[in-house]
């Protein structure tokens, strides 16, 4: 049998509670859905009319289905959003997420996207009709949009205030003008209009969660780097490895800063960093540094859809070695068959690293170097 050992979630579940309760009590908590971004902006959207810039507003509730904006897009087309807002998961509690985790779009037919901050350039690719939703992440059943059946929770409060600004030809003159109109709001999307999302070369994000720019290349061959604040995301890198008795996953880490200060065994305080392999029978076995959990606490992921997937094992934990580089190495048929059991996988078939700082909107660094599957003399090298 498998080994599940995680403490009871009720103490570390009160603690959240009373520490969230503490966090609005002090002003912590974010405003909901206003008009304040209309008031800000709207006036000046107005004004860049006269450089034929247009702009329509879209009110993307929680919970529903997909919004249609009411604009086709021409291929290649600059459109710029500005979101404002936020989805609450336990409003009482302070829980919720904000544009960067939870507003989608799709474009005609094309895959859906989800946007990479309250200011961002959507890619437009062959053009069509755009539309909204927002939800949790991994609650997508694939990438044409459509929800999973299974997945019910209570109804979601709140939504995104979008306003989408369409800029004609090349918006360089438009943006620069609206700038000067407006430096705090107009001046950021021009700086974001020239910095993309930057994925380190041969690692993909994984579409359940979105895109992000929360990892990047560290500057040198195989380093990957993680700051991520109020944001979730996974990088994948795809690999074909034999499952074996010899097979070990070797990496090397700094960590200078853990999401949560709680155990992140329970939903509401799932936050944090880790690497993971991913087997082709479609499991994962996550190895995570936790903020209060012991080392080698072995947990089912206390999401749902992740809690048939996912497994994690704490293989460091507490702040007193923040800030230095460890080297780590696992051997990964027994960590399975201790962890998982069951029918084993024959390959592993990606390496991922995963961050996650939606729910307390926290905040995450480390660094990956060194990552490596070994089976005898073969090695597959990642990054």
């Amino acid at each position: 049998m498998p080994i599940r050992n995680a403490p009871s979630p009720i103490p570390t579940t009160l603690r959240f509670m009373a520490s969230r309760v503490g966090h609005r009590l002090r002003g912590g908590q974010q405003p909901a859905l206003t008009a304040n971004l209309r008031a800000r902006i709207g006036p000046l959207l107005t004004a860049l009319k006269a450089d034929s810039v247009a702009s329509e507003w879209v009110e993307v509730r929680a919970g529903g289905d997909w919004i249609d904006s009411g604009q086709d897009l021409a291929p290649g087309e600059a459109v710029s959003i500005q979101a404002e807002g936020m989805v609450w998961l336990a409003r009482a509690l302070d829980v919720g997420f904000g544009p960067q985790v939870g507003l989608w779009y799709r474009i005609g037919d094309a895959p859906l996207r989800k946007v990479l901050g309250p200011l961002a350039w959507l890619e437009t690719g062959r053009g069509g009709r755009l539309r909204f939703t927002t939800k949790p992440p991994g609650e997508f059943a694939a990438t044409d949009g459509r929800f999973e059946p299974d997945l019910t929770r209570a109804p979601l409060k709140g939504g995104f205030t979008v306003a989408v600004a369409r800029w004609p030809g090349d918006p360089a003159v438009a943006l620069r003008k609206a700038a000067t109109l407006e430096p705090s709001l107009f001046g950021p999307l021009e700086a974001a209009r020239e910095r993309a999302a930057t994925t380190p070369a041969g690692w993909n994000y994984l579409w359940r969660l979105g895109e992000g720019g929360i990892f990047t290349g560290g500057g040198q061959l195989g380093r990957v780097c993680c700051q991520t604040h109020a944001d979730v995301g996974i990088l994948q890198f795809p690999v074909d490895h034999a499952l074996d008795a010899d097979t070990r996953l070797d990496w090397r880490w700094c960590v200078r800063e853990l999401p949560s200060r709680l155990a992140e065994h329970t939903a509401p305080t799932h936050d944090y960093l880790s690497i993971a392999v991913e087997f082709d029978n479609g499991l994962d076995l996550t190895y995570m540094w936790s903020a209060a959990l012991p080392v080698d606490t072995i947990f089912q992921c206390p999401l749902p859809w992740w809690d048939q997937r996912e497994t994690h094992w704490v293989v460091r934990s507490g702040e007193n070695d923040l800030g230095k580089w460890w080297d780590e190495s696992r051997s990964l048929q027994a960590d399975y068959r201790r962890a998982i059991g069951g029918k084993e996988p024959a390959r592993i078939v990606g390496v991922w690293l995963i961050a996650n700082t939606a729910f307390q909107r926290g905040r995450g660094d480390v660094d990956y170097e060194a990552m490596a599957l070994r089976s005898g003399d073969r090695v597959t090298t990642i990054g």
